[in-house]
């Protein structure tokens, strides 16, 4: 068995804990293990006082065995206590905590005493025990009532945030934390998890939802009457939370504010969070920049600097558009399975000129297509087709009586016409479906294995015999975030 760090042995000890003096002792471990200098005491038989000359921390505590300080009714029975215990240390004239810290075996939160401090002068019976303050209607229903106090719930696992949180509170310091590309996938699981109520939006819509909340707060935001549990939503109309005080909770320990780089930086990996959420199971993958900056120099050798003005292009795998909306195009058509992408996209105005639609490409009908899209088909005009397909098998091999189960229209006709196992790979549906459709010039990344591997010799015959390769690349794909190690190519085949 791995040796377990004092934490961990910690941590142990208060999953364990029988009555709530083991939760006491774990906790004061914790704490004394992180703050070298950190002393505790007990006074008024309070569950904690400790004291760290070194960080001018003055932390009063209150441990519960188990409670669900999600909820706020169970926050507030122990905020009462807190109170009664900070209204003895005024009565002797003591010098009162400057931190509160609320725990269980699951979960805790701080809060500096100012946030509570207003409490101290209600008009009440304060000889009452601290451990019965919450019994006091006034008391009770004042704190109940206050929409302001709104802690972030951490994990009893996170230690170091509440430590850090802590030595920031004895400083008077409020430090947001910032949403970036890097914790984006944590935050949003937490949001999705702690924050939202029942809703019947896809994963996909969720993390549009999301980030447009943090892009465009103006828009997105709680609703203002209080009585409300939902968040108005520009694209998605009304969405449930949990509580008001949940979604307020969130944004009181996260930044919502951030500015035009930094939203650039999280609607950018808008497909790499539904990827690693849930499109792992699709196989779709976010592209980086620094490869769709390379992909657009191959292109422009091989089609003139000016392509973008010469050609219809279409990105028919949009998502919110990494290929395309660094830049300008004269008739660009976009198309994505999920309308979400096209609203966070448009929220950050990206590619305002194109004609953006929702479209299941390996299902739709052709006639489901854009006026304007089929006149540049039928009329026999170059079209480019720039594209980071899904790259994953459409199907799970065997289904009932050992029959492959098909999951879209276009494998169904590639098996038809005796495509093998390429039938059963969704970027080779593209391709296939692309060639089929007029002077389409195919430009996409890929897995290369259909050029090599024996078990694609039908396809690509079909393809070689109406494509050439013109200029490629090949890097690891690695570089897309969340995926393993294997050759990934960016190609441009011409429409013989």
């Amino acid at each position: 068995m791995k040796k377990l760090t004092l934490t961990g042995q910690t941590l142990n000890q208060l999953y364990k804990s029988v009555v709530e003096k083991d939760v006491e002792n774990s906790y004061r471990q914790f704490l004394s293990t992180r703050i070298s200098d950190m002393v505790f005491t007990s006074p008024y038989l309070c569950d904690g006082f400790g004291v760290s000359e070194k960080y001018k921390i003055r932390i009063l505590c209150e441990f519960k065995k188990d409670a669900d300080f999600r909820k706020k009714i169970d926050r507030v029975q122990a905020l009462c206590q807190v109170v009664g215990y900070i209204k003895k240390f005024t009565i002797d004239a003591i010098k009162i905590p400057n931190v509160v810290l609320i725990g269980d075996r699951n979960e805790w939160f701080v809060l500096h005493v100012n946030e509570i401090f207003n409490y101290l002068n209600l008009d009440i019976d304060w000889k009452i025990a601290p451990s019965d303050a919450y019994k006091n209607q006034v008391l009770f229903n004042a704190l109940m009532e206050d929409d302001k106090i709104n802690p972030f719930v951490f994990d009893v696992t996170e230690i170091d945030q509440v430590v850090d949180k802590i030595k920031d509170l004895a400083k008077n310091v409020t430090r947001l934390i910032p949403i970036t590309p890097q914790n984006i996938t944590e935050v949003f699981l937490y949001f999705e998890k702690n924050v939202l109520g029942k809703n019947k939006l896809t994963t996909n819509e969720l993390a549009n939802l999301f980030v447009q909340i943090l892009i465009n707060p103006d828009d997105n935001y709680l609703h203002p009457v209080k009585k409300r549990k939902t968040i108005v939503t520009k694209s998605f109309n009304e969405v449930p939370v949990k509580t008001r005080d949940s979604f307020s909770s969130f944004f009181s320990h996260f930044a919502n504010e951030y500015s035009p780089t930094q939203k650039e930086g999280l609607t950018a990996v808008v497909d790499r969070l539904i990827q690693d959420v849930t499109r792992r199971k699709q196989g779709e993958f976010f592209t980086p920049t620094i490869w769709v900056d390379k992909a657009h120099e191959y292109i422009a050798s091989v089609y003139g600097d000016d392509w973008k003005e010469k050609y219809v292009v279409w990105d028919p795998a949009w998502g919110t558009g990494n290929l395309t909306r660094d830049y300008k195009f004269k008739e660009l058509y976009v198309s994505t399975l999920n309308y979400s992408d096209i609203q966070t996209a448009d929220q950050m105005s990206y590619n305002m000129g194109a004609t953006k639609f929702q479209y299941d490409f390996l299902n739709d009908d052709y006639d489901f297509l854009p006026k304007g899209l089929r006149g540049a088909i039928e009329s026999g005009k170059e079209i480019i087709a720039l594209m980071n397909p899904p790259y994953k098998f459409s199907g799970n091999g065997t289904g009932k009586g050992g029959v492959f189960e098909l999951q879209n229209v276009t494998q169904k006709e590639m098996k038809d016409k005796n495509f093998g196992k390429s039938a059963n790979q969704m970027y080779l549906q593209f391709l296939y479906r692309l060639s089929n459709m007029g002077k389409i010039h195919l430009l996409f990344f890929s897995n290369p294995t259909f050029l090599t591997g024996s078990g694609y010799s039908v396809f690509r015959g079909f393809f070689l015999n109406k494509y050439e390769f013109k200029k490629g690349f090949m890097m690891n794909a690695k570089e897309f975030e969340g995926t393993k190690e294997w050759g990934l190519t960016f190609s441009i085949f011409n429409k013989k």
